[in-house]
């Protein structure tokens, strides 16, 4: 038999602080070494991590550079890109981006693809949240969202009211140097 030196609702929210309080020192660590790295605060001249350079090129975050693209698929090392030099899955993806269908993409169309595809995101985010959102007042809540997705929602709930805005998920999705 064990005694128990708290109720199980104060073992919760001491659980739920020291998870926090870890979790934020992480995040501030993490963002003191990203400071620190990038010359206090500054890119060094480089290109942020989100914007396709570095590790993080694949991130979905922010258009990738064009003329990056360009370089790294262009097989015959005329400057041009054309989509028969991409592979076949991207072929698919960037064959609309020539809008002036002669048959090479231009960094311009390719940058100009890349925020209506950001576009087209961010609008099907928000008929997602809207859908979700029953009663319309802006926040998804444990109800509206059910009980197994609300446990992954609710780590987006940043002032800790149980409702969850659209502006809280967007921060909770962002990398970690980018907040």
């Amino acid at each position: 038999m064990t005694l128990a030196l708290f109720s199980n609702k104060t073992h919760s929210a001491i659980r739920r602080f020291v998870l926090g309080s870890f979790l934020a020192a992480a995040v501030l660590a993490g963002g003191g070494a990203a400071y620190a790295a990038n010359g206090a605060g500054g890119t060094g001249g480089k290109p942020a991590p989100h914007q396709g350079q570095g590790k993080d090129a694949r991130h979905p975050h922010g258009p990738k550079d064009p003329a990056r693209l360009i370089k790294r698929f262009d097989k015959n090392g005329d400057g041009k890109l054309t989509v028969a030099e991409l592979p076949e899955k991207a072929q698919k993806r960037f064959g609309k981006a020539d809008t002036n269908n002669d048959g090479i993409l231009s960094a311009e169309e390719l940058k100009a693809h890349a925020e209506l595809r950001l576009k087209d995101r961010a609008a099907k985010q928000k008929a997602r949240f809207a859908k979700k959102d029953k009663n319309g007042d802006g926040f998804l809540t444990r109800d509206e969202v059910g009980e197994k997705r609300w446990e992954r929602v609710k780590a987006a709930d940043a002032n800790r009211d149980g409702k969850v805005s659209a502006d809280e998920l967007r921060a909770a999705h962002k990398p970690p140097a980018a907040r």
